[in-house]
Order: C-alpha cells, then structure tokens, then sequence
C-alpha cells in the first residue's frame, strides 16, 4: 500500500515540458531537413526562459523567418499544461522596397514525444494587416494553408517538427 501511495504522489510531481533551445522547421514525422518548406516556416525559434530563478519560469522567443525576416522578441509564453503558446508582432514597415503590413504570428508548441528534444507545431496563424485601409486584415493563414501550398507531404502527424539547431 506504502508503495502505491508514492507512485501516486510522484507522478503528480512530474517535471513540466522543456522547451527552452533553438530549432528550425524540417520535414514529415522523421522530422528530416530539407528544402520543402514554405519560407513562411522555414525558420529559427530561439526559445529561452525569462528568468529561471522564479518558481515558475516563463518562456520568451525569437523567430527569424525566411519569409519575413526576424520578429522582435515574443510576450511571454503561455504555458497550458504541456503546450506553450507564443504570439510575435511585427510593426508595418515603409521603407524604399515598398510596404510590409504589420504581421503577427500565433504558434502553439509541444514537446516531441518520439524525438527527444524535439517539438511539435501544432497549430500556427500568420495574419497581415494594413493599417492604411479600413479592413485591416489582408490575410490570414494557417498552417494547414501553407502545407497545402507545398509540394511535399511536409506536416507530421502531430504538425510541424522543430528540430533542435546544430
């Protein structure tokens, strides 16, 4: 009875995910890199802990895609249970090569249960929005929108695997 009792109070103690790393977008459940990837998530993700002396350490980001180029550091993430939610923003811009909308990007992440240190994209939102118009929103796409484009079978079953940067 002692034993069953610790093993019910050990694994309601279990460690919370691990997110914290740089990853790049790559291919399929195998998670392999390749060149099939929309430019939109062929990307780095810089994942760090805010500050890992609190108790309960919040995660910020960094995203450079090949698309759009890098986003300013992320509000913190929001962590529900083992996925970790990010949202990046990013000001329109006018410059000498024209005008860039504003752009945010909305990612939901969770660990790689088959590949340790890996994760998994499972949801992600790009919506442009141009603020010299009356209806902001140009488009919106999703992840599903941007695989749909591609010419490989780029998704995993669980989304897109971000493999750990070498």
């Amino acid at each position: 009875m002692t034993l069953l009792i610790s093993s019910v109070l050990l694994s309601g103690c279990s460690d919370p995910p691990h997110f914290e790393g740089q990853y790049i977008g790559t291919l399929g459940d195998q998670c392999m890199p390749g060149s099939g990837l929309p430019a939109a998530l062929d990307m780095h993700l810089d994942i760090r802990v805010d500050d890992p002396e609190k108790r309960n350490p919040s995660y910020v980001a960094r995203l450079r895609s090949n698309a759009f180029g890098e986003f300013p550091v992320s509000a913190p993430g929001k962590l529900d249970g083992d996925q970790l939610v990010f949202e990046f923003d990013k000001d329109e811009a006018h410059g000498w090569t024209g005008y860039q909308p504003q752009l945010l990007v909305v990612m939901t992440l969770e660990p790689h249960a088959g590949k340790e240190g890996h994760l998994w994209m499972k949801a992600f939102s790009l919506t442009a929005l141009d603020g010299r118009t009356e209806s902001a929103n140009i488009e919106t796409l999703t992840l599903e929108d941007l695989t749909e484009r591609a010419s490989a079978n780029i998704l995993g079953e669980r989304g897109l695997c971000l493999a750990p940067a070498s």
